[in-house]
């Protein structure tokens, strides 16, 4: 059985979440960045403080889709789900909403990987040695 339309525009609206929580990500490890540059301390500790909150919500999000996944009653349909959420292609290429979320999830995914380029150069100048990705 194929993925019906509303399950995979509910999970569209979740990576269009995500893809939102990734942008409010990459201003503040942008910001976070600034405040090194300017050796602001208090800024550098309230930034990484506000960096949480989004990344509790992205967890959330990413649990919500897992569930929605696990709650599908047929396994071909949660597999052909799972498949585009991994990035692969869409199940039916003629189903517009299915490119959406695979466009989505690319976006995500390269947003995603600026973002955890910047955290790892912004960890080893914050610190040194003592980095998470020595």
């Amino acid at each position: 059985m194929a993925v019906d339309e509303k399950t995979v525009m509910d999970a569209l609206v979740q990576m269009k979440r995500t893809g939102n929580l990734l942008n409010e990500l990459w201003d503040l490890t942008q910001q976070l960045g600034q405040s090194i540059d300017r050796n602001d301390q208090v800024s550098t500790q309230m930034l990484i403080a506000m960096r949480e909150e989004p990344l509790g919500k992205l967890q959330d999000a990413d649990q919500a889709l897992r569930d929605q996944l696990e709650a599908l009653p047929d396994r071909e349909a949660a597999a052909g789900l799972a498949a585009m959420l991994n990035g692969g292609p869409p199940a039916d290429q003629a189903q517009r909403v299915q490119n959406m979320l695979c466009e989505q999830v690319a976006s995500n995914h390269r947003r995603l990987k600026q973002v955890m380029e910047l955290d790892r150069m912004l960890n080893q100048r914050l610190g040194r040695e003592r980095s998470a990705y020595q």
